[in-house]
């Protein structure tokens, strides 16, 4: 694509100009290497500002719309929000500190209703989405109970969550086959004194 045709390289390199006009004993053998297959395509190379080089800034980056897809599917969790009866008793009980709000998802264009009573917005979870966002938190290093629920408690509000988090951290089987469960506690020993010097 590029043998046959006489372009110019542009670079914000200012002693990128001079390489090819240098003493080849100044290069070392990989350099040489380079600037020789360079070569075979042009040899015209010219400065210009890094400020001013706006094509390789903006090759340079790559435009991402979003950086990881998300673990849970938001514009599903809305639709189960609202057909949840277990949702619709928390609302209507005036006992409870839970405070809900519609509030816009920030990764989707729906919205969630949340609980607002903590200052930042915690997504009530219906049941069959509580199995992931469990798997998600707790997989990231395999805390246990305690942990685990404050990492799912600071983000998500589900009902009865210490004992339903409480039992899927004691069948996580990883979590099993590493960790002691079971500590056991030696009574302290008794010796029998000597009757003479040893």
């Amino acid at each position: 694509m590029l043998e046959g045709r006489d372009f110019i390289i542009y670079t914000d390199q200012k002693p990128l100009m001079y390489a090819f006009v240098q003493n080849p004993d100044k290069c070392s053998p990989r350099q040489w290497r380079h600037l020789d297959f360079i070569s075979q395509f042009s040899t015209d190379v010219r400065h210009i500002n890094g400020t001013r080089n706006a094509v390789a800034d903006a090759l340079s980056r790559i435009e991402v719309n979003q950086i990881s897809n998300s673990f849970l599917d938001f514009e599903a969790l809305s639709k189960a929000q609202l057909e949840n009866n277990e949702l619709q008793s928390f609302q209507n009980d005036e006992k409870s500190s839970l405070v809900f709000k519609r509030v816009p998802s920030p990764v989707s264009a729906t919205e969630l209703i949340c609980d607002t009573s903590t200052g930042s917005p915690r997504p009530f979870v219906p049941y069959n989405f509580r199995r992931t966002i469990f798997v998600h938190f707790h997989n990231l290093a395999h805390p246990g109970v305690a942990v685990s629920f404050q990492l799912i408690a600071s983000r998500y509000v589900l009902p009865n969550r210490r004992k339903t988090v409480k039992d899927w951290v004691q069948n996580c089987i990883a979590c099993q086959c590493s960790k002691v469960h079971r500590h056991t506690k030696t009574p302290l020993g008794t010796f029998a004194l000597p009757d003479a010097r040893f």
